[in-house]
């Protein structure tokens, strides 16, 4: 909510209406965007956590009132004024405070974020690694639209899922942004597509002079290695826009966080994830270098007293031996933070051009390296087939991992040998780097002709994205060199021969932009309680996006790998209109509506209606009703070939027939029993290549939102509000899970692709008929694929309260002091149940769905010292998602041995608090101490990542020259 300071507060009275007549400095660090009108003196508080920069906040009668475009409008209006919408505003003096290194870091301090949103620390293996995403009101990462200084910014260019776009906000400066707004309701009919949820509006610094450096470095106390990441940047500028009529500065910063494996940090995770989640974290592992020899005798080996027998044998230069086995360390290879290096800029300039004409441009540049590291891969030879899809030919490619032959120089046997190893020639085998660049560049002109305030802007953006990795084999290489004996096992192999055997293969993509829009305000008239305002305005937009494999990947020469390729563009184009009208001095109602025009889909055609109503100085009500939507991107509509291979499937066609050949061959010899095993599998546990086709005649995501809420000041200085919200979203983009599919295959010809009846097939049939004297055959051959295509198909409805309180205190001598606190309260959660299709129980409360989030905030000030603190409090949840999730229920922990105390997460409450000093000349000193009380991390026996938390410290300075 409001967020600066006030060095003192007015005894003047307090309510609803315009500022009083007292005569005080203003200071422009006031969240100008959102001011409680719920008082004539209005002191904007600019919550610092560590710094309470305290100044009032008033204007003289005779000075103008002071206008500003607020986020979810495109009407100015006064900087006092509570609009109808929730607005949440974190202001640069809380956001220095926070000691945030990243722009994710200050928007995970949101109440309304969700909290298991795409991570680059732990997005290695998703499809749009090296990324951050943000996610409002647990609707999606793409139901949350993310602004620059009020404009769109690129979409990474990988699309997570191979679906979702999305803003990577880690190409994003922190240290130039001079506020936050966060807009918590529907928005489309002033932003168009994506805002759903709400927007989040990153706003820049406009101006600056002279120069600042800032450093910062970050270490955890718990363990050298965890937490630490270090930051630098620089600001540079010149000009006083009022005296010189120009302004043009330049940011620069630079964030770097350094890795670590397992081994390093295995002393700070904690007992209960190696007894529930990975009872063999931190073993050492038998598939080893040199290896290991694991087999069997023949049956007819020559020695009678070893025929048949198995076998474990270390090969001899074994150093690491344990329990008779050679062993290796993977744990001192597997990477449990990623490094990250970052680089962003962020270039300005606003030139007066006469006429109450000003010309500006922005230019924003980003790098983003990120590199994730896992152990060397392995050779295990099981006898089972890895099975995956070639999408340039159309076919299933199949690759059994090799023994040694007779005859290898690795082979001491005189039959073929199966060899644990670990390919431990080069450590960097298994590297995952995801490398991307992003940029935004812009010019416009803004001014006033004729009564209209006017902008306009023209530009282009885009993310380009390349995650190059290593460690799959190359199939047809990497066997040849087995079997010929070219690789040698625990000896030295050539950089050449290891890059053919794993090549370095490649994810790709990009998105790109052009824009151009224009929009105007004026007032029409003046009615009661001020001006009735308009709004119009409209843009247009080139989108384009691509994702790609390397060759490698797309013909299929890659073990076990899936592909993607997607191509397409559209044209999108808008236009709009506002209006605000506060039809009397207690009473305004303003409405907006958007037509947008995306691509080959039908018009869109928003409203949104909003009303604020003053009932008295200190009592306000206000809500707003609202449609929105999010139209069906290019990975949804263009050309898309995805691909992947998904394992233990049941075949209803052949599940039951599987299961009798199974019954028939148990009864038979030893092999015949092997083959049971192998019949079942057949039809009961079926590999598949799933692919997925774009579709273009598919719909947008459309939602229907309501709001309603209270603004008050029950003491002087204390603001309060409370904000009920409902969102229904329908026509949700998603597809089909294998299983419907999979039943439904007579009902969707086409879906389910099939070869003929095996050779295989009808051998087993044949030795069950030997047996039993009964024709068990299939009925069909075996499935080699499933179709799938986008579909709009889902719904999600969410229903809340969002509350914040802020108190100011002015304690005279004894300095400043500020209260905030933050809440959301989830009422209802509910997904679409796909099997009943009705939407599913209520969620709220459940596996990573929480009923609430509470962040309490206080900062006290004087003179040159600041120091705050922060509390967040996360409830606790069940362990299950869903009432079909048996597995994590009481008696679904009970069956897996996991203890009642496990079978839930429990609350969570951690402290912060941080120190600055101003004393020394125009220099900052900032300390930040995360973790208070050095919580352990929430137990969690269904997370696959590694939890370590404790506490750390973070030091930074800032000097002015």
């Amino acid at each position: 909510m409001a967020l600066a300071f006030a060095r003192a507060f007015s005894s003047a009275g307090r309510g609803i209406g315009k500022r009083s007549t007292h005569t005080y400095k203003v200071i422009l660090e006031l969240n100008l965007n959102k001011k409680l009108a719920v008082k004539r003196s209005v002191i904007a508080v600019a919550l610092t956590l560590g710094g309470a920069q305290v100044a009032l906040a008033q204007q003289q009668a005779a000075q103008p009132i002071q206008k500003v475009i607020v986020t979810g409008s495109n009407i100015k209006r006064a900087v006092d004024t509570e609009t109808s919408s929730t607005v949440q505003v974190l202001g640069k003096a809380e956001i220095a405070a926070l000691g945030a290194s990243t722009v994710k870091d200050v928007l995970d301090t949101l109440t309304s974020s969700a909290t298991n949103t795409l991570s680059d620390k732990t997005g290695g293996n998703s499809f749009a690694g090296g990324a951050s995403g943000i996610s409002l009101r647990n609707l999606g990462k793409n139901s949350t639209l993310t602004l620059l200084n009020g404009r769109r910014v690129a979409n990474y260019g990988l699309a997570d899922g191979g679906q979702q776009t999305f803003v990577n906000i880690d190409a994003m400066p922190s240290e130039v942004i001079e506020r936050v707004e966060v807009l918590l309701d529907g928005a489309s009919a002033v932003y168009g597509s994506d805002a759903v949820a709400g927007v989040i509006n990153i706003i820049t610094k406009r101006d600056f002079q002279g120069v600042l450096a800032k450093a910062g470095a970050r270490q955890s106390l718990l363990n050298s290695k965890l937490d630490k990441n270090k930051t630098a940047s620089l600001t540079a500028g010149m000009g006083d826009f009022e005296a010189d009529g120009y302004n043009v500065f330049g940011h620069f910063e630079a964030f770097q966080r350094d890795p670590y494996t397992v081994r390093e940090t295995i002393n700070t995770v904690p007992a209960w994830w190696g007894k529930y989640v990975n009872p063999s974290y931190g073993v050492k592992s038998t598939y080893s270098y040199p290896g290991n020899y694991v087999d069997r005798y023949p049956s007819n080996y020559a020695d009678p007293a070893l025929a048949g027998k198995s076998f474990s044998t270390p090969v001899a230069g074994c150093t690491d031996v344990v329990d008779g086995t050679c062993r290796f360390d993977q744990w001192g290879s597997l990477g449990r933070s990623p490094e990250a290096k970052r680089y962003n800029f962020f270039g300005t300039g606003r030139m007066k051009l006469g006429g109450n004409r000003v010309g500006f441009s922005e230019l924003t540049l980003g790098q983003t390296n990120t590199t994730y590291f896992n152990p060397p891969g392995i050779l295990q030879y099981t006898g089972t087939a890895s099975n995956w899809y070639n999408s340039k030919d159309g076919k299933l490619n199949s690759y059994t991992e090799p023994k040694l032959p007779v005859g290898h120089p690795n082979n001491p046997y005189s039959f073929p040998v199966a060899l644990r190893y670990r390919y431990a020639d080069d450590l960097t085998l298994a590297k995952n780097e995801a490398q991307s660049k992003q940029y935004r560049a812009m010019v416009g002109l803004e001014g006033s002709d004729y009564g209209w305030d006017w902008s306009s802007a023209i530009g282009i953006m885009g993310s380009k994205v390349d995650n190059e990795e290593r460690g799959r084999r190359h199939a047809a290489n990497y066997n040849a060199a087995i079997l010929s004996g070219e690789y040698k096992f625990g000896g030295v192999n050539s950089p050449d021969l290891l890059m053919r055997m794993f090549p370095v293969y490649v994810f790709g993509g990009e998105s790109k932009q052009t824009f151009i829009d224009a929009k105007a305000s004026r007032e029409l008239m003046q009615l009661e309680g001020g001006p009735l305002s308009l709004a119009i305005g409209g843009d247009f937009r080139r989108d384009e996006f691509s994702a790609y494999v390397s060759d490698n990947i797309a013909s299929g020469q890659l073990v076990g790998l899936g592909s993607i390729n997607v191509d397409g563009s559209r044209n999108i184009s808008a236009a709009f209109a506002e209006l605000n009208a506060p039809l009397t001095k207690k009473l305004e109602v303003n409405g907006a509506v958007r037509l947008d025009k995306v691509g080959d889909t039908d018009l869109s055609l928003v409203p949104k209606l909003g009303m604020r109503y003053e009932v008295n100085k200190r009592f306000m009500v206000r809500g707003t009703i609202a449609n929105g939507f999010r139209a069906p991107n290019v990975a949804e509509t263009g050309k898309v070939d995805l691909a992947a291979f998904r394992n233990n499937n049941v075949d209803p066609k052949r599940c039951a027939t599987a299961n009798q050949l199974y019954a028939a061959l148990k009864t038979g010899n030893t092999l015949d029993q092997a083959d049971a095993l192998r019949a079942r599998d057949l039809g009961c546990s079926v590999s598949l290549a799933s692919l997925v086709k774009g579709n273009p005649n598919l719909e947008p995501e459309k939602s229907r939102s309501y709001n309603i809420g209270l603004v008050m000041e029950p003491l002087a200085n204390m603001s309060v509000t409370f904000d009920y919200y409902h969102i229904e979203r329908r026509n949700e983009i998603g597809t089909r899970s294998t299983v419907q599919i999979l039943t439904d295959e007579d009902r969707r010809p086409g879906s389910v692709q099939r070869l003929p009846v095996t050779a295989d097939d009808m051998r087993l049939a044949a030795r069950a008929k030997e047996l039993t004297g009964k024709d068990i055959v299939f009925p069909i051959g075996p499935i080699s694929a499933v179709s799938n295509t986008y579909e709009n198909m889902d719904r999600t409805r969410v229903s809340g309260l969002d509350m914040e309180v802020n108190h100011r205190w002015n304690m005279g001598s004894a300095g400043k002091l500020v209260s905030n606190l933050k809440a959301n309260y989830q009422l209802d959660y509910r997904s679409w149940d796909t099997v009943t299709n009705t939407f599913t129980e209520n969620l709220a409360g459940n596996y990573e769905n929480y009923r609430y989030r509470v962040r309490a905030s206080t900062a006290w000030s004087r003179g040159a010292w600041n120091v705050g603190g922060a509390v967040t409090y996360m409830p606790g949840t069940r362990l299950y998602d869903n009432k079909y999730d048996t597995n994590y229920t009481a008696q679904g922990c009970a069956d897996q041995g996991i203890d009642a105390e496990y079978c839930q997460i429990k609350r969570d409450v951690v402290t912060d608090m941080n120190l600055s000093y101003t004393g020394f000349k125009n220099t900052t000193l900032y300390l930040n101490l995360y973790n208070v009380f050095d919580r352990a991390p929430v137990a969690d026996v269904r997370t696959s990542y590694e939890p370590s938390r404790g506490r750390s410290v973070r030091a930074a300075v800032q000097y002015k020259f």
